[in-house]
């Protein structure tokens, strides 16, 4: 593994999103998508699919619930091997950013502070179809609302009591994904509008990579 810097000139948050890469080279290249495992104002420690080699210049791209941050950055250290259910641990330190997107950095890591929840939860509203493991009935048919690294917001028709596991297949624009959780929370009644549908929190139960990545990829735009 390449040294890490002893010293780091900014704190870190433990805060995780989207991250789109591209070198940044002369000739076209291709984009990847991994996800942050902490941010600072000076950089990222990132996971990303494939290794990439120190000091490589980069454009990229932070995902954030108010938008995207986008900004010139060099790779600074990457671990020889992936981590488990995850990818390649990277160090990446940001190189030059325009002032707009710089106070949209700060404010982003600095909103909650040290108690900003690490899986930041980002706008997703597509169709999702749910089937109760475990039981014969037809499935439930909803939206999502939000969504994050650990689950998704869902909307749906009536109530599915917490702790039921169910199966999510999240109908994309690529294609479907289909991902387990459990129920964590249903809004209270007095939380729900007459007649509209019912917000559930879905913590996903067996979250794989590849899934990660696949969801990553819708969330970013394209460079």
């Amino acid at each position: 593994m390449i040294e890490r810097p002893p010293e780091r000139q900014h704190p870190r948050y433990a805060i995780q999103i989207p991250f789109l890469h591209k070198a940044k080279t002369a000739a076209p290249a291709k984009a990847g998508v991994g996800w942050t495992r902490n941010v600072s104002e000076g950089g990222v420690c990132v996971e990303l699919a494939e290794p990439l080699r120190p000091e490589m210049p980069l454009w990229v791209r932070l995902q954030t619930e108010a938008g995207p941050i986008d900004m010139e950055a060099q790779v600074t250290w990457a671990a020889e091997h992936g981590i488990p259910r995850g990818g390649i641990l990277h160090g990446v330190a940001f190189t030059q950013i325009a002032p707009y997107h710089h106070s949209a950095l700060q404010n982003m890591i600095h909103s909650k502070g040290l108690i900003r929840p690490s899986k930041v939860r980002l706008p997703f509203d597509v169709c999702v179809t749910c089937q109760p493991k475990g039981q014969d009935r037809p499935p439930l048919q909803g939206r999502t609302r939000d969504i994050s690294r650990g689950g998704l917001l869902l909307r749906l028709p009536e109530v599915v009591p917490p702790e039921t596991v169910m199966q999510v297949t999240v109908h994309t624009s690529p294609g479907p994904l289909t991902v387990e959780g459990a129920v964590a929370w249903v809004a209270p009644p007095e939380g729900r509008a007459p007649g509209g549908p019912i917000r559930h929190g879905l913590r996903f139960t067996r979250p794989t990579w590849s899934t990660s990545l696949a969801f990553g990829s819708l969330l970013v735009e394209s460079l």
